[in-house]
Formats: structure tokens, C-alpha cells, sequence
């Protein structure tokens, strides 16, 4: 192409083809030409797909109270951020702290001081995500999806996010985000109550016509256990957008008193495995283990067992951490999380095993028993927020391990070794010992020296709060689960998409609401 035929180019999209140990970098780009139908006619060349967002509110139903968006992780805030556009000025709840405040609750928490269970890694502004290794990555085509994009970079994300073949922000990374997105929504007339949870439901003829909130109030001259109190209180509404997250268990039996129509859902549970980052870098990478281009290097590994249970490794995160993850005491979870340099030594990813009512029972909630039955489990080896931990090579040899080899733990609180073997329950311990030698056998090296930490049980919701397809209203008329904790999304993008879409539902069902006083 003649440069005088090239008037502008971007980046849309970058990939890196590892395989057969070449490199090579592969570009998708955007160009403004002159000559268009010429350079159409060539192969590969296509006119640029319109990836702007569009939506009209239909609603015309009186919304006398403003909407409520009970919940502020991805799907929260991006239904917060939609709503707050078009002049609907949303009351944001969220349970857990403002984002400094919860940094604080988790440090705490970390260095061996008292759990927080309304403000952890669970619950608080930003949701789960917050402390993650930031994957944007998703499977979905949806277009809506450049707009939660466009938003993350407008409101303080890498622009390179809107092109990278694995886009990530890291824990530190969404600090700022967070930050600008509350401040937009509230430049917009939105309300935020932070340490503030959803209580009750107020229904009339199966309508939400108000809901019952509690605010705990913190004394900042006082380390005490008594010393916040919590007051409550009743808001009319007439739409909540319930993006609760995975670990609202309470909440989702409260929807459930009230004849919310709920049902269990397959989910997963397992163990975090630990590697040497550069291990990892080797093993993915052979001689570009070392390419500045390349590493951290991840991977991504299936297997399905002898007893047709699938098993996979889900959120790897390079140079990262195992974390505690809990937000009920004498309760043990592990999560994963990365900085955004990805600088630390090991490498993590779950290794997650699929459960069902096979597993579980047919019981209502049974699915989120045999979550907190695991967990308390956990912490019942050491009556301590310590991990049971084993070697990778030991599970699979059905011995104790009494040592640790070159991968040293992160986990923040201390380990105990187990065998997980006898901690995990049989079936998914037996599918996991199969795919760990299956993975061996397809990456060498891939258990030598390999540390196990569990438990990690809520890489997804237990439950699915059932709605309808097109309105996205639940068996309570003005309810809008979303996210997580709706069963119908699972990680950040997938979420952030699910809030747009409860958000864009609620404006088609109502209008704006009119001079509905901020309470």
C-alpha cells in the first residue's frame, strides 16, 4: 500500500503464536485508506465491524423509587455506570467497605489479625475480582463487550487491554478504576452505601415495592468487637438489580423465604497448584523461555476422568499468589491473585474438579452445604486460618508429605500438610489424582516439586437464581439477579456484561424515575 493510501491505523487486535517453538506475532488492524473498494477486494481485508454501543430505554412503567443495585463487583458497577448514564441515578448497597477501607480489612486479615466477614476478599467494593489476577479474557462475541472495554480504559485501565490476546489488569490495577467509576456514577446522581447489606425484601401481590437495608457503623477509635453497632432501615423500591456475588449465601436464603425461584447449579471445587514461574516459562515456552515478549508464560489444561467428571485449571495466574479467601470464620478458602507486573516467583492456577447433585444431593442448597461443610473441613485440621498444603507428587502417590520442595507457599497465614487425598471427598480427589497424572504426561515436569493448597470452592456459584430469558426479571416481579451470584455469569467480563444487560432490561420495564427524593 502506497503510505499516500493509508490516511490512519490502530491496533485492533494482537495475538502471539508460540507453538512449534516459532514466534509470531499476529495483528488484526483498523485503517482509514483511500481507494477502499480496491483494498476490499484483497484477501483478508473486510470493512471494520461498528462495535459503538447503542441502546434507547423502551421503559414506560413508573419507577416512583430510584432503582437499587444491591452489590458492587463487575456486574454491580457496570449496572451502576449504564443506569447513572441515562439518568435513572442508582442507590449502590454494597456490604463490604469502600476500596481503601477494604484494603485495609484484608491486610489485617493477612497478617494473622481478625477476619472481617462483611469486608474481605469476598465482599467489598470491586467484588471478588478485586483481589484476582484481573483476566478480561471471555468467550463471548457479544458486541456489548467493547463497551466494557472502552469503559475500563476511560476510566483508568492500559489501553492495550482494548487489543492483547490475554487482557488483565492485576489486584493493584483496579484500584483506580474503582475510584473513577464511583465518581462518574456520583458526577451522575448516584448514591453509594458502602458497609451497607441488602436485609429484607418489602413485596406486595409477588412485586418488589421496598427493600430493608443495615448499615453497620464503624468506631475508628476503637479495636473492640463491640464496638460498631448497625442500624436499619426500610427504601421504597420498585427495581433492584441483585448482583450479590457467590458468597452471599444469607442473601440468597432470604430471596428464597420469599419464594424467589431458585435452583442448585454444577459447580466445581478443588485446590490451588503452585509452580516456579520459570518452570512454567520453560514448559509453555521451551527456547523463548526467556523472550521478554512472551513471560510470564500461562497455561490452560483439561481432562475429563474415568468416572466422566471433568477437570480443569481455571484463573492461572503468572507470578502471582495463592490468598485467603474466606468471609466465614473457622472456614479455610484459597484463591488466586496477581499484581499487574506478574513479578512474583511461583506461578498458581486452580485445579478444579466438576460437582453436581451426583455430588451433592437434590437437597435445596445442597450445593452450598457441601461448600461450607468443605471449608470448615479445612480449618478443622489446625483449628487456624492455616492451608492444608501437600506436594503434587505425594497426592498422586498417596502419601504425606512432611516437606516442601523448590515451590515454597504464599499463601499469607501459615500451612498444615494433609493429605488431600482424605480431605477432599473421594470421587473428586480420585478425579483429580487422574488428571494430575494425565497432565504430567502432556507438560514433563508438571508435578516435580508441585505444591497443592486448598481449599478452593467458590470459583463459582452453587445456585442459579432463575429468570426469564428476555426481561431478566426473577419469580419476584423487579428483581434483576445478575452476575455471579445469579448463576448465570462466571469472571469479571462475563459478569460486567450481565450487569449491562440486567441495567438495559430494568429501562425497558421502567421509566426514569421522576422526583424521587435521595434518601
Amino acid at each position: 500500500m502506497p503510505k499516500k493510501d493509508l490516511l490512519s491505523w490502530s491496533v485492533h487486535r494482537k495475538s502471539v503464536d508460540a507453538r512449534k517453538g516459532k514466534v509470531l506475532f499476529s495483528f488484526v488492524i483498523d485503517a482509514e485508506v483511500r481507494h477502499e473498494k480496491k483494498y476490499l477486494s484483497k484477501k483478508d481485508v473486510t470493512i471494520a465491524p461498528d462495535e459503538s454501543f447503542h441502546f434507547e430505554p423502551k421503559g414506560t412503567q413508573p419507577l416512583h423509587d430510584r432503582p437499587v443495585v444491591a452489590g458492587f463487583g463487575p456486574a454491580g458497577i457496570f449496572a451502576a455506570l449504564l443506569l447513572a448514564e441515562y439518568g435513572y441515578r442508582p442507590i449502590v448497597l454494597e456490604r463490604g467497605a469502600e476500596i481503601e477501607q477494604r484494603q485495609k480489612d484484608v491486610k489485617t486479615f493477612w497478617n494473622g489479625g481478625p477476619l472481617d466477614p462483611e469486608s474481605n476478599v469476598q465482599f467489598g467494593m470491586g467484588g471478588a475480582g478485586a483481589f484476582s489476577d484481573g483476566k478480561l479474557t471471555t468467550r463471548s462475541k457479544d458486541i456489548r463487550i467493547r463497551r466494557i472495554f472502552d469503559d475500563l480504559v476511560r476510566f483508568g485501565a492500559n489501553p492495550e487491554i482494548l487489543y492483547e490476546q490475554h487482557p488483565h489488569i492485576g489486584t493493584d490495577g483496579f484500584v483506580p478504576i474503582l475510584k473513577n467509576a464511583r465518581a462518574y456514577i456520583e458526577s451522575k446522581g448516584g448514591t453509594f452505601r458502602f458497609d451497607t447489606r441488602l436485609e429484607d425484601l418489602q413485596i406486595e401481590d409477588n412485586a418488589l415495592e421496598g427493600i430493608d437495608y443495615c448499615t453497620r457503623e464503624r468506631n475508628k477509635d476503637s479495636k473492640a468487637a463491640d464496638a460498631e453497632e448497625e442500624s436499619c432501615h426500610s427504601l421504597g423500591c420498585q427495581a433492584l438489580i441483585a448482583a450479590i456475588g457467590h458468597s452471599a449465601g444469607d442473601t440468597i436464603q432470604m430471596f428464597s423465604r420469599h419464594g424467589m425461584d431458585i435452583e442448585n447449579k454444577p459447580f466445581a471445587i478443588g485446590v490451588r497448584i503452585e509452580h516456579l514461574q520459570k518452570y512454567i516459562n520453560k514448559a509453555m515456552l521451551k527456547d523463548q523461555a526467556h523472550n521478554p515478549d512472551l513471560i510470564p508464560a500461562r497455561y490452560q489444561l483439561t481432562f475429563k476422568s474415568s468416572q466422566d467428571k471433568g477437570v480443569y485449571t481455571f484463573c492461572m495466574c503468572p507470578g502471582g499468589y495463592v490468598i485467603a479467601a474466606q468471609s466465614a470464620p473457622q472456614t479455610v478458602v484459597v484463591n488466586g491473585m496477581s499484581y499487574s507486573d506478574r513479578a512474583g516467583e511461583n506461578a498458581n492456577a486452580a485445579l478444579l474438579v466438576q460437582i453436581d447433585e451426583s455430588d451433592t444431593g437434590s437437597e435445596p442448597f445442597a450445593g452450598i452445604h457441601y461448600q461450607e461443610e468443605l471449608e470448615k473441613k479445612a480449618w478443622d485440621l489446625s483449628a487456624s486460618n492455616k492451608a492444608p498444603v501437600q506436594l503434587a507428587s505425594d497426592f498422586v502417590a498417596g502419601r504425606m508429605s512432611d516437606h516442601f520442595e523448590q515451590v515454597k507457599p504464599t499463601y499469607p497465614l501459615g500451612t498444615v500438610f494433609a493429605d488431600f487425598n482424605t480431605l477432599l471427598p473421594a470421587p473428586a480427589a480420585a478425579a483429580l489424582k487422574e488428571a494430575l497424572i494425565d497432565f504430567e504426561r502432556r507438560v514433563p515436569g508438571f508435578l516435580e516439586g508441585a505444591l497443592l493448597t486448598g481449599v478452593e470452592t467458590r470459583s463459582s456459584s452453587a445456585v442459579r437464581l432463575n429468570r426469564d430469558r428476555e426481561t431478566m426479571l426473577s419469580s419476584i416481579a423487579g428483581v434483576y439477579p445478575a452476575g455471579e451470584g445469579s448463576g448465570y455469569s462466571g469472571g469479571i467480563m462475563t459478569s460486567a456484561l450481565d450487569g449491562l444487560k440486567a441495567a438495559m432490561a430494568l429501562m425497558d420495564r421502567f421509566d426514569r424515575p421522576a422526583d424521587a427524593s435521595i434518601k
